[in-house]
């Protein structure tokens, strides 16, 4: 058996680096997901925040363009079941920054579309990948 032995500068670093470790959460960006006549544009990050996930991003409205844009979030859950959220950006110029916890989930989609302030109303972008098990 060999026993390897530590000086005291090694053990203090050792101790230092073990929590920063520990805190550091994966994360996966996504995006840019834009509408079909790119007037709405959507980006973030998807980080593993046990005991479940953390979407984020910016949905953006560009100028020039009459209508709100909106984006659609679509999930499967772990264990059976299905999620939606919905953003609405109607600015023009500053972007709405979002953040939601979706739990446990197998997988994310993502879709900008262009409209009203009330109702999507078309342009939409296909369903894009935000996230998903595996891959």
């Amino acid at each position: 058996m060999i026993i390897r032995t530590l000086g005291a500068a090694g053990v203090a670093l050792a101790l230092m680096a073990a929590p920063a470790l520990a805190s550091n959460p994966e994360t996966w960006s996504w995006g840019s997901v834009y509408s079909a006549d790119r007037a709405g544009k959507a980006k973030g990050k998807v980080v593993l925040d046990r005991p479940g996930f953390v979407v984020s991003g910016k949905l953006y409205d560009f100028p020039g363009k009459a209508g709100c844009s909106w984006l659609k979030f679509r999930w499967v859950k772990d264990g059976g079941g299905h999620g939606k959220k919905t953003y609405r950006n109607c600015s023009g110029t500053k972007p709405l920054a979002f953040s939601f916890d979706p739990g446990r989930m197998l997988s994310i989609e993502a879709m900008v579309c262009r409209g009203t302030s009330v109702k999507i109303t078309g342009k939409c972008s296909i369903w894009e990948g935000v996230w998903a098990q595996g891959g």
